[in-house]
Protein backbone atom coordinates (compact mmCIF):
# COMPACT_ATOMS: atom_id res chain seq x y z
CA UNK A 1 0.00 0.00 0.00
CA UNK A 2 1.26 3.46 -0.88
CA UNK A 3 0.72 5.14 2.50
CA UNK A 4 3.27 2.97 4.34
CA UNK A 5 6.72 4.26 5.31
CA UNK A 6 8.84 1.28 4.34
CA UNK A 7 11.93 2.89 5.79
CA UNK A 8 10.47 2.26 9.25
CA UNK A 9 9.96 -1.48 9.62
CA UNK A 10 10.42 -4.26 12.15
CA UNK A 11 11.75 -7.77 11.76
CA UNK A 12 9.51 -10.71 12.54
CA UNK A 13 11.25 -11.25 15.87
CA UNK A 14 10.85 -7.57 16.83
CA UNK A 15 7.18 -7.57 15.89
CA UNK A 16 6.49 -10.72 17.92
CA UNK A 17 8.14 -9.21 20.99
CA UNK A 18 6.34 -5.90 20.53
CA UNK A 19 2.92 -7.59 20.32
CA UNK A 20 3.70 -10.50 22.67
CA UNK A 21 2.18 -12.99 20.23
CA UNK A 22 3.18 -16.11 18.34
CA UNK A 23 4.31 -16.16 14.72
CA UNK A 24 1.06 -17.79 13.58
CA UNK A 25 -0.92 -14.87 15.03
CA UNK A 26 1.28 -12.36 13.25
CA UNK A 27 0.77 -14.18 9.95
CA UNK A 28 -3.00 -14.10 10.59
CA UNK A 29 -2.82 -10.33 11.13
CA UNK A 30 -1.07 -9.97 7.78
CA UNK A 31 -3.63 -12.12 5.98
CA UNK A 32 -6.46 -10.03 7.45
CA UNK A 33 -4.84 -6.79 6.32
CA UNK A 34 -4.17 -5.54 9.86
CA UNK A 35 -0.40 -5.54 9.37
CA UNK A 36 1.39 -4.73 6.12
CA UNK A 37 4.52 -6.70 5.24
CA UNK A 38 7.24 -6.52 2.59
CA UNK A 39 9.94 -9.05 1.62
CA UNK A 40 13.36 -8.73 3.20
CA UNK A 41 16.17 -7.93 0.79
CA UNK A 42 17.58 -11.45 1.16
CA UNK A 43 14.24 -12.87 0.02
CA UNK A 44 13.91 -15.33 2.90
CA UNK A 45 12.24 -13.14 5.51
CA UNK A 46 9.60 -10.43 5.72
CA UNK A 47 9.59 -7.01 7.30
CA UNK A 48 6.55 -5.47 8.99
CA UNK A 49 5.45 -1.86 8.93
CA UNK A 50 6.17 -0.35 12.34
CA UNK A 51 3.11 1.92 12.41
CA UNK A 52 0.80 -1.11 11.99
CA UNK A 53 2.55 -2.98 14.78
CA UNK A 54 2.41 0.09 17.05
CA UNK A 55 -1.28 0.56 16.34
CA UNK A 56 -2.08 -3.03 17.30
CA UNK A 57 0.10 -2.77 20.40
CA UNK A 58 -1.75 0.41 21.38
CA UNK A 59 -5.11 -1.31 21.05
CA UNK A 60 -3.95 -4.24 23.17
CA UNK A 61 -2.96 -2.03 26.09
CA UNK A 62 -5.32 0.91 25.54
CA UNK A 63 -2.55 3.33 24.68
CA UNK A 64 -1.73 5.42 21.62
CA UNK A 65 1.95 6.40 22.01
CA UNK A 66 2.41 8.71 19.08
CA UNK A 67 0.70 11.15 16.77
CA UNK A 68 1.22 8.76 13.87
CA UNK A 69 -0.74 6.03 15.63
CA UNK A 70 -3.53 8.46 16.51
CA UNK A 71 -3.66 9.60 12.90
CA UNK A 72 -3.94 6.04 11.65
CA UNK A 73 -6.52 5.01 14.24
CA UNK A 74 -8.74 8.04 13.65
CA UNK A 75 -8.12 8.13 9.89
CA UNK A 76 -6.95 11.71 10.07
CA UNK A 77 -5.04 13.40 7.30
CA UNK A 78 -6.22 16.25 5.14
CA UNK A 79 -9.02 18.02 7.04
CA UNK A 80 -12.51 16.86 6.21
CA UNK A 81 -13.77 20.38 6.84
CA UNK A 82 -12.18 23.78 7.15
CA UNK A 83 -12.91 25.31 10.53
CA UNK A 84 -11.76 28.39 12.43
CA UNK A 85 -13.30 27.32 15.75
CA UNK A 86 -11.05 24.84 17.53
CA UNK A 87 -7.57 23.48 16.99
CA UNK A 88 -6.38 20.36 18.80
CA UNK A 89 -2.88 20.87 20.24
CA UNK A 90 -0.70 18.84 22.64
CA UNK A 91 -1.77 21.37 25.28
CA UNK A 92 -5.47 20.71 24.72
CA UNK A 93 -8.01 22.38 22.45
CA UNK A 94 -7.45 25.97 21.39
CA UNK A 95 -10.69 27.95 21.00
CA UNK A 96 -10.24 30.62 18.34
CA UNK A 97 -6.56 30.90 19.26
CA UNK A 98 -7.12 30.74 23.04
CA UNK A 99 -6.09 27.59 24.90
CA UNK A 100 -9.04 26.12 26.78
CA UNK A 101 -6.91 25.19 29.80
CA UNK A 102 -5.58 28.75 29.99
CA UNK A 103 -9.11 30.15 29.88
CA UNK A 104 -10.21 27.75 32.62
CA UNK A 105 -7.14 28.41 34.77
CA UNK A 106 -7.75 32.15 34.57
CA UNK A 107 -11.30 31.70 35.87
CA UNK A 108 -12.98 32.68 32.60
CA UNK A 109 -16.77 32.38 32.76
CA UNK A 110 -18.35 29.61 30.74
CA UNK A 111 -20.72 32.18 29.30
CA UNK A 112 -17.79 34.16 27.90
CA UNK A 113 -16.39 31.00 26.29
CA UNK A 114 -19.77 30.17 24.76
CA UNK A 115 -19.87 33.65 23.21
CA UNK A 116 -16.29 33.27 21.95
CA UNK A 117 -17.00 29.94 20.27
CA UNK A 118 -20.22 31.08 18.64
CA UNK A 119 -19.23 34.58 17.53
CA UNK A 120 -15.43 34.77 17.65
CA UNK A 121 -15.71 37.76 19.99
CA UNK A 122 -14.17 37.64 23.46
CA UNK A 123 -16.12 39.40 26.21
CA UNK A 124 -14.32 38.83 29.50
CA UNK A 125 -17.01 40.53 31.56
CA UNK A 126 -19.83 38.32 30.27
CA UNK A 127 -20.71 36.18 33.29
CA UNK A 128 -24.51 36.02 33.35
CA UNK A 129 -27.03 36.10 30.53
CA UNK A 130 -30.25 38.03 30.49
CA UNK A 131 -33.20 36.12 31.98
CA UNK A 132 -34.95 33.67 29.66
CA UNK A 133 -37.90 31.45 30.48
CA UNK A 134 -38.07 27.86 29.31
CA UNK A 135 -41.41 27.69 27.41
CA UNK A 136 -44.33 26.15 29.32
CA UNK A 137 -44.93 23.49 26.66
CA UNK A 138 -41.32 22.31 27.05
CA UNK A 139 -41.72 22.17 30.80
CA UNK A 140 -44.82 20.03 30.34
CA UNK A 141 -42.82 17.58 28.21
CA UNK A 142 -40.17 17.39 30.91
CA UNK A 143 -42.60 17.27 33.82
CA UNK A 144 -43.40 13.62 33.16
CA UNK A 145 -39.96 12.89 34.62
CA UNK A 146 -40.69 14.47 37.99
CA UNK A 147 -39.71 12.01 40.65
CA UNK A 148 -36.28 11.64 39.14
CA UNK A 149 -34.52 9.82 36.34
CA UNK A 150 -31.95 7.07 36.50
CA UNK A 151 -28.45 8.46 36.27
CA UNK A 152 -27.90 6.47 33.09
CA UNK A 153 -30.94 8.08 31.45
CA UNK A 154 -29.95 11.71 31.84
CA UNK A 155 -28.32 11.85 28.40
CA UNK A 156 -31.50 10.66 26.69
CA UNK A 157 -33.54 13.15 28.73
CA UNK A 158 -31.29 16.00 27.64
CA UNK A 159 -31.75 14.85 24.06
CA UNK A 160 -35.46 15.58 24.46
CA UNK A 161 -34.82 19.21 25.37
CA UNK A 162 -33.75 20.54 21.95
CA UNK A 163 -36.50 18.60 20.18
CA UNK A 164 -39.11 20.08 22.55
CA UNK A 165 -37.65 23.56 22.11
CA UNK A 166 -37.87 23.20 18.36
CA UNK A 167 -41.64 22.68 18.50
CA UNK A 168 -44.38 25.32 18.34
CA UNK A 169 -42.61 26.93 15.38
CA UNK A 170 -39.54 27.91 17.38
CA UNK A 171 -37.24 25.90 15.14
CA UNK A 172 -38.54 27.62 12.02
CA UNK A 173 -38.25 31.03 13.63
CA UNK A 174 -34.66 30.34 14.68
CA UNK A 175 -33.71 29.93 11.03
CA UNK A 176 -35.79 32.74 9.57
CA UNK A 177 -35.03 35.27 12.32
CA UNK A 178 -31.35 34.40 12.76
CA UNK A 179 -31.76 33.75 16.47
CA UNK A 180 -29.09 31.07 16.93
CA UNK A 181 -27.32 32.74 19.85
CA UNK A 182 -30.49 33.24 21.88
CA UNK A 183 -31.67 29.72 20.99
CA UNK A 184 -28.36 28.33 22.23
CA UNK A 185 -28.66 30.16 25.54
CA UNK A 186 -32.18 28.86 25.99
CA UNK A 187 -31.04 25.30 25.31
CA UNK A 188 -28.14 25.54 27.72
CA UNK A 189 -30.19 26.85 30.63
CA UNK A 190 -32.99 24.34 29.95
CA UNK A 191 -30.51 21.45 29.92
CA UNK A 192 -28.88 22.73 33.10
CA UNK A 193 -32.29 22.79 34.74
CA UNK A 194 -32.69 19.07 33.99
CA UNK A 195 -29.89 18.30 36.44
CA UNK A 196 -32.62 18.93 39.01
CA UNK A 197 -34.12 15.55 38.10
CA UNK A 198 -30.99 13.98 39.58
CA UNK A 199 -30.96 16.28 42.62
CA UNK A 200 -32.77 15.99 45.94
CA UNK A 201 -35.94 17.72 44.71
CA UNK A 202 -36.23 15.50 41.61
CA UNK A 203 -37.77 18.33 39.57
CA UNK A 204 -36.74 20.74 36.83
CA UNK A 205 -34.77 23.65 38.25
CA UNK A 206 -35.28 26.95 36.37
CA UNK A 207 -32.40 29.40 36.25
CA UNK A 208 -32.67 32.15 38.82
CA UNK A 209 -32.06 35.80 38.08
CA UNK A 210 -28.35 36.70 37.90
CA UNK A 211 -27.39 33.03 38.08
CA UNK A 212 -24.68 31.50 35.91
CA UNK A 213 -25.03 28.11 34.24
CA UNK A 214 -22.52 26.68 36.71
CA UNK A 215 -24.53 28.06 39.61
CA UNK A 216 -27.76 26.65 38.19
CA UNK A 217 -26.23 23.18 37.86
CA UNK A 218 -24.84 23.19 41.39
CA UNK A 219 -28.11 24.42 42.89
CA UNK A 220 -30.19 21.96 40.84
CA UNK A 221 -28.04 19.09 42.08
CA UNK A 222 -28.31 20.18 45.69
CA UNK A 223 -24.59 20.99 45.97
CA UNK A 224 -22.91 23.89 47.72
CA UNK A 225 -22.74 27.08 45.68
CA UNK A 226 -19.60 28.94 46.68
CA UNK A 227 -16.93 30.87 44.76
CA UNK A 228 -14.72 27.77 44.99
CA UNK A 229 -17.31 25.31 43.69
CA UNK A 230 -18.41 27.70 40.96
CA UNK A 231 -14.84 28.04 39.75
CA UNK A 232 -14.25 24.27 39.87
CA UNK A 233 -17.37 23.47 37.86
CA UNK A 234 -16.55 26.33 35.51
CA UNK A 235 -13.23 24.62 34.81
CA UNK A 236 -15.04 21.53 33.53
CA UNK A 237 -17.56 23.52 31.49
CA UNK A 238 -14.81 25.54 29.81
CA UNK A 239 -12.38 22.75 28.90
CA UNK A 240 -15.12 20.46 27.55
CA UNK A 241 -16.89 23.04 25.40
CA UNK A 242 -15.37 21.81 22.14
CA UNK A 243 -12.79 19.35 20.83
CA UNK A 244 -12.77 19.92 17.08
CA UNK A 245 -14.61 17.34 14.92
CA UNK A 246 -15.60 14.75 17.51
CA UNK A 247 -18.25 12.33 16.17
CA UNK A 248 -21.15 14.22 17.76
CA UNK A 249 -19.82 17.53 16.44
CA UNK A 250 -19.61 16.09 12.95
CA UNK A 251 -23.21 14.88 13.32
CA UNK A 252 -24.28 18.41 14.19
CA UNK A 253 -22.51 19.75 11.11
CA UNK A 254 -24.10 17.15 8.85
CA UNK A 255 -27.53 18.17 10.13
CA UNK A 256 -26.64 21.86 9.72
CA UNK A 257 -25.63 21.26 6.11
CA UNK A 258 -29.22 20.19 5.40
CA UNK A 259 -30.47 23.55 6.77
CA UNK A 260 -31.96 21.93 9.86
CA UNK A 261 -32.77 24.29 12.70
CA UNK A 262 -30.30 24.57 15.54
CA UNK A 263 -32.46 22.53 17.91
CA UNK A 264 -32.52 19.57 15.54
CA UNK A 265 -28.77 19.87 14.97
CA UNK A 266 -28.02 19.71 18.68
CA UNK A 267 -30.45 16.81 19.13
CA UNK A 268 -28.54 14.93 16.41
CA UNK A 269 -25.30 15.67 18.23
CA UNK A 270 -26.62 14.41 21.56
CA UNK A 271 -27.80 11.21 19.92
CA UNK A 272 -24.26 10.61 18.69
CA UNK A 273 -22.61 11.75 21.91
CA UNK A 274 -24.40 9.25 24.12
CA UNK A 275 -23.23 6.31 22.04
CA UNK A 276 -21.48 3.48 23.85
CA UNK A 277 -18.01 4.54 22.67
CA UNK A 278 -18.19 8.23 23.58
CA UNK A 279 -20.41 10.10 26.01
CA UNK A 280 -21.43 7.12 28.13
CA UNK A 281 -17.82 6.95 29.31
CA UNK A 282 -18.81 8.84 32.45
CA UNK A 283 -21.50 6.28 33.31
CA UNK A 284 -19.07 3.40 32.78
CA UNK A 285 -16.51 5.12 35.02
CA UNK A 286 -19.16 5.54 37.73
CA UNK A 287 -20.53 2.00 37.58
CA UNK A 288 -17.57 -0.18 36.56
CA UNK A 289 -14.39 1.49 37.78
CA UNK A 290 -14.94 4.15 40.43
CA UNK A 291 -17.82 2.22 41.98
CA UNK A 292 -18.26 1.30 45.61
CA UNK A 293 -16.43 0.18 47.59
CA UNK A 294 -13.69 2.61 46.67
CA UNK A 295 -11.50 0.85 49.20
CA UNK A 296 -11.27 -1.92 46.58
CA UNK A 297 -9.97 0.37 43.83
CA UNK A 298 -6.51 -1.18 43.89
CA UNK A 299 -7.99 -4.53 42.86
CA UNK A 300 -9.38 -2.97 39.65
CA UNK A 301 -6.03 -2.31 38.01
CA UNK A 302 -6.67 -5.24 35.67
CA UNK A 303 -9.78 -3.49 34.36
CA UNK A 304 -7.65 -0.52 33.41
CA UNK A 305 -5.02 -2.77 31.84
CA UNK A 306 -7.57 -4.62 29.70
CA UNK A 307 -10.27 -2.04 29.02
CA UNK A 308 -8.73 1.31 29.94
CA UNK A 309 -9.16 3.03 26.60
CA UNK A 310 -12.31 1.36 25.32
CA UNK A 311 -14.42 1.58 28.48
CA UNK A 312 -13.02 4.31 30.65
CA UNK A 313 -11.32 6.75 28.30
CA UNK A 314 -7.70 6.42 29.34
CA UNK A 315 -5.12 7.56 26.77
CA UNK A 316 -7.06 9.77 24.40
CA UNK A 317 -5.54 9.16 20.94
CA UNK A 318 -5.30 12.90 20.24
CA UNK A 319 -3.33 13.56 23.44
CA UNK A 320 -0.49 11.05 23.46
CA UNK A 321 1.28 12.73 26.37
CA UNK A 322 -1.82 12.91 28.55
CA UNK A 323 -5.01 14.94 28.30
CA UNK A 324 -4.49 18.44 29.76
CA UNK A 325 -8.25 18.86 30.17
CA UNK A 326 -8.49 15.81 32.43
CA UNK A 327 -5.43 16.86 34.41
CA UNK A 328 -6.94 20.28 35.08
CA UNK A 329 -10.23 18.76 36.26
CA UNK A 330 -8.39 16.35 38.56
CA UNK A 331 -6.45 19.28 39.98
CA UNK A 332 -9.72 21.13 40.56
CA UNK A 333 -11.14 18.05 42.31
CA UNK A 334 -8.14 17.94 44.64
CA UNK A 335 -8.55 21.61 45.48
CA UNK A 336 -12.28 21.20 46.17
CA UNK A 337 -11.63 18.18 48.41
CA UNK A 338 -9.03 20.14 50.39
CA UNK A 339 -11.36 23.00 51.26
CA UNK A 340 -12.89 23.24 54.72
CA UNK A 341 -16.47 22.91 53.49
CA UNK A 342 -15.96 19.59 51.72
CA UNK A 343 -17.86 16.71 53.29
CA UNK A 344 -15.54 14.10 54.86
CA UNK A 345 -16.98 11.31 52.72
CA UNK A 346 -16.40 13.27 49.50
CA UNK A 347 -12.89 14.16 50.63
CA UNK A 348 -12.04 10.52 51.26
CA UNK A 349 -13.54 9.35 47.95
CA UNK A 350 -11.54 11.97 46.12
CA UNK A 351 -8.32 11.02 47.92
CA UNK A 352 -8.73 7.33 47.06
CA UNK A 353 -9.63 8.10 43.45
CA UNK A 354 -6.72 10.45 42.85
CA UNK A 355 -4.26 8.01 44.43
CA UNK A 356 -5.55 5.18 42.23
CA UNK A 357 -5.37 7.25 39.04
CA UNK A 358 -1.84 8.35 39.87
CA UNK A 359 -0.86 4.72 40.36
CA UNK A 360 -2.35 3.79 36.97
CA UNK A 361 -0.47 6.66 35.38
CA UNK A 362 2.89 5.47 36.70
CA UNK A 363 2.49 1.70 36.57
CA UNK A 364 0.51 1.26 33.35
CA UNK A 365 1.26 4.54 31.57
CA UNK A 366 -2.53 4.98 31.59
CA UNK A 367 -3.25 8.69 31.27
CA UNK A 368 -6.71 9.67 32.59
CA UNK A 369 -9.20 11.03 30.06
CA UNK A 370 -11.95 13.59 30.48
CA UNK A 371 -14.57 11.07 31.63
CA UNK A 372 -12.38 10.17 34.59
CA UNK A 373 -11.54 13.76 35.34
CA UNK A 374 -15.16 14.85 35.13
CA UNK A 375 -16.57 12.07 37.32
CA UNK A 376 -13.88 12.68 39.95
CA UNK A 377 -14.61 16.41 39.99
CA UNK A 378 -18.39 15.95 40.07
CA UNK A 379 -18.12 13.65 43.08
CA UNK A 380 -15.74 16.00 44.87
CA UNK A 381 -18.39 18.71 44.41
CA UNK A 382 -21.01 16.42 45.94
CA UNK A 383 -22.99 16.00 42.72
CA UNK A 384 -25.06 12.86 42.20
CA UNK A 385 -23.98 10.25 39.67
CA UNK A 386 -25.27 11.14 36.23
CA UNK A 387 -24.30 14.78 36.72
CA UNK A 388 -21.03 14.24 34.84
CA UNK A 389 -22.94 13.11 31.77
CA UNK A 390 -25.19 16.16 31.98
CA UNK A 391 -22.29 18.58 32.49
CA UNK A 392 -20.48 17.19 29.46
CA UNK A 393 -23.56 17.61 27.24
CA UNK A 394 -24.33 21.10 28.52
CA UNK A 395 -20.75 22.16 27.97
CA UNK A 396 -20.33 20.57 24.55
CA UNK A 397 -23.59 22.14 23.32
CA UNK A 398 -21.61 25.38 23.12
CA UNK A 399 -19.23 23.84 20.61
CA UNK A 400 -22.00 22.10 18.68
CA UNK A 401 -23.82 25.38 18.19
CA UNK A 402 -20.62 27.10 17.08
CA UNK A 403 -20.01 24.41 14.46
CA UNK A 404 -23.61 24.58 13.28
CA UNK A 405 -23.28 28.32 12.77
CA UNK A 406 -20.00 27.90 10.91
CA UNK A 407 -21.38 25.12 8.71
CA UNK A 408 -24.24 27.34 7.68
CA UNK A 409 -21.78 29.90 6.31
CA UNK A 410 -20.09 27.24 4.17
CA UNK A 411 -23.35 26.50 2.36
CA UNK A 412 -22.74 23.00 1.07
CA UNK A 413 -24.31 19.63 1.78
CA UNK A 414 -22.20 17.12 3.67
CA UNK A 415 -22.95 13.96 1.77
CA UNK A 416 -20.19 11.32 1.68
CA UNK A 417 -20.35 8.55 -0.91
CA UNK A 418 -20.31 4.84 -0.19
CA UNK A 419 -17.99 2.46 -2.01
CA UNK A 420 -20.25 -0.34 -3.13
CA UNK A 421 -18.81 -3.85 -2.87
CA UNK A 422 -20.30 -6.81 -4.69
CA UNK A 423 -21.54 -9.65 -2.46
CA UNK A 424 -19.24 -12.64 -2.18
CA UNK A 425 -19.60 -15.26 -4.91
CA UNK A 426 -22.60 -17.46 -4.27
CA UNK A 427 -24.29 -14.94 -1.96
CA UNK A 428 -27.53 -13.96 -3.67
CA UNK A 429 -28.41 -11.43 -1.00
CA UNK A 430 -31.88 -12.93 -0.59
CA UNK A 431 -33.49 -14.42 2.46
CA UNK A 432 -34.15 -18.15 2.53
Amino acid sequence: MSDGNWNDVLSCEEALVRLNIKAATLYAYVSRGLVRATPHEDGRKRLYLRRDIERLAARKRGRAPSGAVAESTLRLGDPVLHSAITQVTPHGPRYRNRLAVDLASSGAAFESVVHLLMTGVWQSGLAVWSPMETPPDVLRVLSVHEGGVASGDIGALLGMVPFALGMQGRGTREITDGGAVQAARLMLQSMAGCVGFLGPERVFCPRAADESIAGQILRAAGAAVTPETLRALGTALVVLADNELAPATFSARVAASTNADIFSCVAAAIGSHIGFSTGTGTEKVETLLLCEPLSALESRADRVREYGASLFGFNHPLYAGGDPRADLMLQAAAEVAARDGCAPAARERTRLTLAFLERMRHELDAQPGVALGLVTLARALGLPDGSATAIWIVSRTAGWVAHVMEQRTQAFLLRPRAKYEMPASGDSGTLA
